[in-house]
């Protein structure tokens, strides 16, 4: 009898480990076919482009007693974490047109009306006010520019969205304001920290810790990475999802393209065409770099339809030379106020065809964009990039495969950016 259990003990065993074997080669096999299926969608979504030349992915800036907020970083180790390469030369493409869609203009509108209204409404759970600094001792106004500036090149070498770089800086922005005198030694894990939730929440592929780990050179742990997620989670009670300035720009410039349609001349941002997308990359350039400048104060909403005015505008050359007025602002001004111009007709018309409301009962007239258009201007001086996205480079066919809300969805990094931000700092002083 003994000898009969002994045996049925055995064989349980046996058969026990034998699951568990099981078990583990099933898992293993689905970790292999993930991870094999995420390799092949990079390998026929993104070519490697020769005569690369690196992108330094931190920029240093001067701090008292000697200190640095940012430190180069190790570009041998970075060259590990970028797998393709950069040029400077701007490949020519085309857009297949025949891809687009044709929906129910006036169901769309409705529902889309009715939506965005429930999204003005929305917002005030995430509203917060911008002088986020004022509770803060050692980050000063200047420092702020240059670490959003650097998220947007992490954003553009890691091929994430705008709205994962949106995200990262509505996470910074809220945290500094709840959290007062964050260390200067923090401030760059703040971000790393902010983009790594980001794009968990954005991203389809997500990138591992390690990957942003290598970004600051052995700065932080692993673990200090990982305290910090929690910290701003907690600090946010964990309200991750606002609508950010992107999701805006993109629904303004969509009703502006409906708007101008059937209207002489027709000046587009989202028409699958070469021309709007160098006009939609040139509006979103601007907003980068009006929104990451911690001096310019305005709404989101009145920014992106003041930008739309301006960039419209400069398409049909009703302004000689935008980087002189920028100066004065004066010649901006003054045509702006008149009611005699055609093209003041044309957007205020727009406007309020739009209902463009700024909190959910207070629609926005053509009258409140003008104190923020003649400060714009100003931003006019940023020599504009209109090289591909890295991940598109050398693929038409890529980009002929595409849907082109998600072509324009990339973000993408100009290195003129801070240097318009000090020359406008400078002219403020």
């Amino acid at each position: 009898m003994l000898n009969n259990s002994k045996k049925q003990k055995s064989k349980s065993k046996k058969l026990s480990k034998s699951k568990d074997l099981e078990l583990k080669s099933r898992c293993e096999s689905a970790n292999f076919k993930s991870e094999q299926a995420a390799c092949q969608y990079e390998q026929t979504t993104i070519k490697k482009v020769k005569n690369e030349k690196d992108i330094s992915p931190i920029l240093e800036e001067e701090i008292p007693f000697g200190s640095q907020i940012i430190q180069q970083s190790n570009l041998q180790d970075y060259d590990k974490l970028i797998c393709e390469e950069v040029v400077k030369d701007f490949n020519s493409f085309t857009f297949n047109n025949s891809l687009e869609h044709q929906i129910s203009q006036e169901d769309e509108q409705e529902t889309l009306s009715e939506f965005m209204r429930e999204q003005v409404k929305y917002e005030e759970n995430y509203s917060y006010k911008k002088n986020y600094l004022n509770n803060q001792n050692e980050i000063q106004s200047h420092m702020v520019p240059i670490l959003f500036d650097w998220l947007i090149e992490v954003a553009h070498s890691f091929h994430f969205k705008r709205e994962t770089f949106y995200l990262s800086i509505n996470y910074v922005e809220r945290y500094l304001l709840r959290q007062p005198n964050v260390l200067i030694s923090k401030f760059q894990l703040l971000g790393v920290a902010a983009i790594f939730i980001a794009h968990k929440c954005e991203e389809i592929y997500p990138k591992t810790l390690k990957d942003f780990h290598r970004l600051i050179q052995d700065q932080y742990t692993i673990q200090e990475i990982e305290q910090m997620e929690v910290q701003i989670l907690k600090s946010l009670d964990f309200r991750m999802y606002p609508n950010t300035p992107i999701f805006w720009l993109n629904y303004y410039t969509k009703i502006w393209d409906e708007f101008i349609i059937d209207k002489d001349p027709c000046i587009m941002f989202k028409e699958r065409t070469n021309e709007a997308y160098y006009r939609y990359r040139e509006l979103v350039q601007l907003f980068d770099v009006c929104l990451i400048d911690y001096q310019y104060k305005h709404n989101e909403k009145l920014t992106i339809l003041s930008l739309i005015y301006l960039v419209v505008a400069k398409q049909l050359q009703i302004f000689d030379d935008y980087e002189t007025m920028a100066m004065s602002q004066s010649e901006i001004c003054d045509f702006f106020n008149s009611d005699e111009q055609e093209y003041n007709k044309l957007f205020r018309q727009f406007i309020l065809k739009s209902e463009i409301y700024l909190e959910f009962d207070r629609q926005i007239f053509y009258e409140d964009l003008s104190d923020v258009i003649c400060q714009l201007v100003k931003y006019f001086i940023l020599r504009f990039d209109n090289s591909l996205p890295r991940v598109l480079l050398n693929n038409q066919q890529f980009i002929d495969e595409m849907q082109h809300e998600e072509l324009l969805s990339f973000q993408t990094y100009n290195k003129s950016t801070i240097e318009t931000i000090t020359i406008i700092q400078k002219q403020n002083q």
